[in-house]
């Protein structure tokens, strides 16, 4: 699995947003930069680089998508929420472990479960404390469908009717007759 990874992420276009072809860009700011350059220094200590683990040597906040295997829960690439193309790859015994490991964090914006038995998908998504699971897919945002976290994650919900609300300010009147 960490092979077949490593090969997606190496046949990632990296690269300006407004390039033809390009599939992911830059980093958002320097602070988040040199926050993943963290996450990749470590992970070169800590784990074994599958693919990546570089930063691109060009103007802006480039990252190469990076796999790493081998590597603890107690890293932080494992325990923090990086917000960058550094992805680990971790050992588990049966899908409980599996579901208590990703459960014990403070966080829980998003994950995936992948499986091709989905009714046993849908039962692990449903027992994984996070605001969005996606089964079979990451990251696909519609904009009816809302979005939030769980625990220290996020603020509030976004997308959907129930985002749209995030922006309104109720006034409740509760009269005694």
């Amino acid at each position: 699995m960490c092979d077949e990874f490593g090969r997606l992420a190496r046949d990632i276009v990296v690269d300006e947003g407004t390039k033809q072809g390009t599939q992911m860009g830059p980093l958002q700011n320097k602070a988040q930069f040199e926050r993943v350059r963290g996450f990749l220094e470590e992970a070169k200590q800590n784990g074994k680089i599958v693919a990546g683990g570089e930063v691109l040597l060009r103007k802006g906040y480039f990252v190469q998508p990076t796999i790493v295997r081998d590597i603890g829960d107690d890293a932080r690439l494992v325990k923090e929420e990086q917000f960058g193309p550094v992805l680990p790859v971790l050992r588990y015994v049966d899908v409980d472990d599996a579901i208590a490991r990703a459960n014990d964090s403070p966080y829980g914006l998003g994950g995936s479960v992948w499986s091709t038995d989905l009714d046993r998908a849908t039962k692990v998504a449903a027992k994984i404390n996070s605001g969005t699971i996606w089964i079979n897919k990451q990251f696909d945002v519609q904009p009816d469908v809302p979005m939030g976290g769980s625990k220290q994650s996020g603020f509030g919900t976004e997308m959907g009717q129930e985002g749209l609300e995030e922006f309104t300010q109720r006034t409740i009147i509760n009269m005694a007759l």
